[in-house]
């Protein structure tokens, strides 16, 4: 997977991302969905572009979910969905999963505060591994910040304590979700516990 900065876009959109899953769920293809979601305006959107661009987002997260996690986020209680919905960014784009596991899970296992600088430190880090990320502009970098603020907020595995200043939380999963996500899913199992994973 790639370093891309893509996801300055990207929204929370849980409730589109549920959308987009019991479609699938009725086993309607990729352009069914499209269209379906675009003639009845399902995500409540402007245009027909606007709805386009959110779809693909929205479809690509929404299919990074095995069935079983699919079937669960439409029952879902509220952590359950948040945990499920931060999991399929995270499966999508390479950027926000690194920070989870170098950022997130070992500040929590050192007993660390999260610190809006360290999001500048980690973007520096791969700036000094990829060209890529080193030919980013400010802005696109501040932007990626906010957007992985923002995942990690909506998700509560982030907490703002001052203006600078987060704690770390695990989600609290179902025992159902848990128990499945132990067996099955090793990262998602992990937002359960914030320790880093053998298998990933």
């Amino acid at each position: 997977m790639e370093y891309s900065a893509g996801f300055t876009k990207e929204k929370w959109s849980e409730n589109d991302i549920a959308i987009i899953i019991e479609l699938m769920l009725q086993g309607k293809s990729k352009k069914d969905i499209l269209e379906e979601v675009t003639r009845k305006n399902l995500f409540q959107l402007r245009s027909p572009v606007s709805i386009k661009n959110r779809f693909n987002m929205v479809y690509n997260r929404a299919a990074a979910l095995d069935d079983e996690m699919k079937q669960h986020f439409l029952g879902a209680s509220d952590y359950d969905r948040k945990a499920l919905t931060l999991y399929s960014f995270l499966q999508v784009y390479r950027l926000p999963l690194e920070f989870y596991l170098e950022v997130l899970v070992y500040k929590y296992e050192q007993q660390e505060a999260l610190y809006r600088n360290d999001f500048h430190y980690f973007f520096e880090d791969k700036a000094n591994v990829s060209e890529k990320v080193n030919g980013w502009r400010p802005e696109t970098i501040k932007r990626l910040i906010n957007t992985l603020l923002m995942f990690y907020l909506e998700a509560k595995m982030i907490e703002k304590i001052d203006q600078s200043k987060y704690t770390i939380n695990p989600i609290h999963l179902s025992k159902n979700l848990k128990t499945y996500a132990e067996k099955n899913v090793p990262l998602l199992y992990s937002f359960s516990v914030l320790e880093k994973v053998n298998e990933l």
